[in-house]
């Protein structure tokens, strides 16, 4: 559509021409466009929206973190096993959560024969943390390990040590808090909360705060001042 003020414009000028009327003018420019912001990318099911997080996050509770005493992340003879087995099958669909991430995940998946399709032996992961391409193979299932948004470690100095055992097993297999990444970045990233790491690749800042919010709203978790200061930044690249 044809701008009405540079139309007027040029209608003075063509009258001012036939009365024989000499003017200089030229059309001022207008407001700069304004930067284009990052936008939320994929997210779990059930993450909050930007403005939807912002306001979660005004909410959660700001305290420093508790000891870690009493945290083991393993199970075993030795071991407490705190967070419950390893990716145990808590939405009962016959498949655990791991595959169920790998599916989600993926693309161009392929499954094992005789396991109902669940177990993924191929595909191609979108890493959201680097924005890499990233072959599967089972045979090497480590090169794209599952990464709790919200670590294990980072809830239970959070208030998850306070938390029923049933409660922990189901926050460690809970989707919402499970993405599919590279290992080199699981393990870059490890324990860590926002004010520690955040994704190398920039236009997933916004994602990764909303999921983490999501998460710490939904488990009354609390966070740090230094870490609310940092998920605040990065929602504001929204």
């Amino acid at each position: 559509m044809r701008n009405p003020r540079s139309a007027v414009l040029v209608l003075l000028a063509v009258l001012l021409a036939l009365t024989g009327c000499e003017v200089e003018w030229r059309l001022e420019p207008g407001p700069p466009e304004p930067a284009a912001a990052v936008g939320q990318g994929d997210v779990p099911e059930g993450t909050l929206d930007p403005a939807a997080a912002v306001t979660a996050l005004d909410a959660l509770v700001v305290a420093e973190k508790t000891a870690l005493a009493g945290y083991e992340r393993g199970c075993g003879e030795d071991q407490g096993c705190v967070f419950g087995p390893a990716w145990s099958d808590v939405d009962r669909n016959g498949c655990d959560q791991r595959n169920d991430v790998l599916h989600r995940d993926l693309a161009e998946v392929e499954v094992r024969d005789g396991t109902q399709g669940c177990v993924v032996i191929a595909g191609v992961l979108d890493d959201p943390y680097t924005g890499e391409t990233v072959p599967f193979e089972k045979a090497e299932a480590a090169e794209v390990p599952v990464d709790h948004v919200v670590p294990l470690a980072a809830a239970w100095v959070q208030g998850a040590a306070e938390w029923s055992d049933g409660r922990r097993e189901v926050f460690a297999n809970d989707l919402a808090n499970l993405i599919a990444t590279t290992r080199s970045e699981n393990s870059s990233k490890g324990d860590s909360t926002a004010d520690e790491w955040q994704p190398p690749d920039p236009a997933y800042g916004c994602s990764y705060a909303t999921v983490v919010v999501t998460v710490k709203s939904a488990y009354a978790l609390s966070v740090t001042p230094a870490e609310s200061e940092a998920l605040r930044s990065l929602l504001a690249t929204c």
